[in-house]
């Protein structure tokens, strides 16, 4: 589906959940900055929107989508809904979840609770900038390679997480990794650091006010301002 001027191959959930032989496939869950970004000088961002598997994150991309395309069905779906999704799919094939970055270890304990089984895997990522040190890359390999994924979260923080993963994604490939995406704070939220905004906030989208407002900070109202910008691109 071509919308706002970016390639979104990811619009359907079968073509974010169904695995391709011999391959990773990149999940980049587009939310409004990301589009903002793209379109604003972001060329890293825009080329792996528009090469890899992109879905609508957040309701106004969603409705913007649904509303330039009619005819076209897509789907809405959130980093902070796959994990468990993945976590699922995880279990249905008895292979690991292995989250990386933030709160992992105990995002992994919750999944594996919901899942009534031993499907995730954490690793609490050291913070270092990008480009990511040998070290970092060498630990990030031993974890795949000790518990052979079939998904990856990367909880990291974007463009970071997306850059790593296009990094990586011939290596996850040869080790049989199905799925890797961008998580950004899904592993937090997943241990109980901070709640979801309820329901009714999210479906009227206005979940990053929301958690503005109950989690001030200067870097959230700098990214939700910048996420109303999608307005100036939605009829591309």
């Amino acid at each position: 589906m071509k919308v706002m001027g970016l390639t979104f191959r990811g619009a359907r959930s079968s073509e974010v959940y169904t695995p391709v032989p011999s391959r990773c496939k990149f999940v980049i869950t587009v939310n409004a900055d990301f589009i903002v970004r793209a379109h604003e000088g972001d060329e890293r961002l825009r080329r792996l929107i528009d090469t890899h598997i992109s879905t609508f994150d957040g309701f106004w991309p969603w409705l913007i989508a649904r509303m330039r395309q009619p005819g076209e069905h897509c789907d809405k779906i959130s980093g902070s809904d796959l994990i468990y999704c993945y976590a699922d799919q995880c279990r249905a094939a008895d292979r690991h979840l292995l989250v990386v970055g933030g709160s992992a270890l105990a995002a992994a304990a919750v999944l594996n609770s919901h899942a009534g089984k031993a499907v995730a895997v954490g690793w609490d990522a050291p913070f270092e900038a990008y480009p990511m040190s040998t070290g970092f890359i060498a630990a990030f390999q031993a974890q795949i390679e000790t518990h052979r994924p079939m998904a990856i979260a990367v909880c990291l923080g974007s463009p970071k997480q997306e850059f790593i993963i296009e990094d990586q994604l011939e290596y996850m490939s040869t080790r049989g990794v199905s799925f890797a995406y961008g998580a950004g704070g899904t592993a937090d939220m997943v241990a109980g650091q901070f709640k979801r905004a309820p329901v009714f906030v999210q479906k009227i989208g206005l979940e990053g006010l929301w958690r503005l407002i109950t989690e001030p900070s200067k870097e959230r109202l700098k990214r939700l301002a910048n996420s109303v910008k999608i307005f100036r691109y939605c009829l591309d």
